[in-house]
């Protein structure tokens, strides 16, 4: 019988699905703790994110499931055991994510931040013209789950979609057109809005950079929900004062937290929240990952193909 250990917060319908998974499991639902090594010494399957310097002294440990879709300090950790099978929550954060975009976008658009403060200042005052996602071009970078989940939402209120991704095959109706990375600058001229849900790694990191931002032409609202270090935090402030972004909305920072001291909390026309778009704020990203869970249980049990598989190294 294989041991499996939880480390995510299980309601018990949660707990009902994990376990009807398959009847050859023992489950041991620990919860949102940091486990000793000495807690989960006996496991055969994780599920949730803990440190590999535990995992990696768990003899009989055969899999990991993640609770993220990002897999930074796991597959590109060289002490990640190399026989453990890892897979990711690739396809959970989809809707939360898109929608924290489109509020995003949607605020800067539509001069909220400007009407917040003349309420607080008791000022009736016209903030004067705005502008719409109809009709706009959006760049998106990244087409995983977040960046198809977003393009559907945006294509569908009418904008002309651009996809950035690292093969052009099967375009989705939704994206009007599909290029790779070697078409960035080019497409960064044409964009109106600008959208990354890019993972981190060494091909993404400081991806926009001064060089990129002189491609920058119609000053678009840029949003990033991927990792902070897509963009330097002086690069992302110059581009701000100096109105090559018309404004900006940041999930992610680079460091995180934003230390308090940094200039980008002084910035008008910008939005930041603390790495919040995703984790369990939304109910439907839990159940979305407890259905991952669930599946990837039963085919690692039955000796199926694991799905959302992440190469190690």
């Amino acid at each position: 019988m294989k041991k499996i250990y939880t480390f995510i917060p299980l309601k018990t319908e949660h707990k009902k699905i994990l376990e009807s998974s398959s009847s050859n499991c023992e489950f041991i639902h620990l919860g949102l703790i940091k486990p000793t090594l000495e807690q989960v010494k006996d496991a055969n399957v994780i599920i949730g994110n803990i440190p590999v310097d535990i995992l990696k002294n768990i003899p009989d440990l055969e899999f990991v499931q993640l609770n993220s879709a990002g897999t930074n300090g796991y597959a590109d950790n060289p002490d990640f055991p190399k026989n453990v099978a890892l897979a990711n929550a690739s396809g959970a954060y989809g809707v939360a994510i898109s929608e924290c975009i489109l509020a995003g976008i949607l605020t800067l658009m539509k001069h909220i931040p400007c009407y917040i403060k003349n309420q607080s200042n008791h000022e009736w005052k016209d903030e004067g013209s705005v502008k719409s996602i109809y009709g706009s071009n959006i760049l998106v970078l990244g087409l995983g789950d977040i960046g198809k989940e977003f393009s559907k939402r945006a294509y569908t209120m009418g904008a002309h979609i651009t996809g950035i991704k690292r093969n052009v095959k099967d375009k989705p109706e939704y994206i009007d057109k599909l290029c790779t990375m070697d078409s960035l600058y080019d497409e960064l001229e044409k964009a109106d809005i600008i959208v990354s849900s890019l993972p981190g790694s060494k091909s993404t990191y400081h991806l926009l950079d001064e060089k990129a931002l002189n491609y920058v032409k119609k000053q678009p609202i840029f949003v990033n929900v991927g990792r902070g270090t897509l963009i330097g935090s002086c690069v992302l402030e110059k581009a701000l004062k100096e109105n090559i972004f018309s404004g900006a909305y940041i999930d992610v920072t680079d460091p995180e937290p934003l230390p308090k001291d940094s200039n980008l909390w002084n910035i008008n026309n910008l939005i930041i929240t603390p790495h919040v778009t995703g984790g369990y704020h939304l109910e439907e990203t839990l159940n979305r990952i407890v259905q991952i869970s669930a599946t990837n249980i039963k085919n690692h049990c039955e000796g199926k193909e694991i799905i959302n598989r992440v190469k190690i190294g």
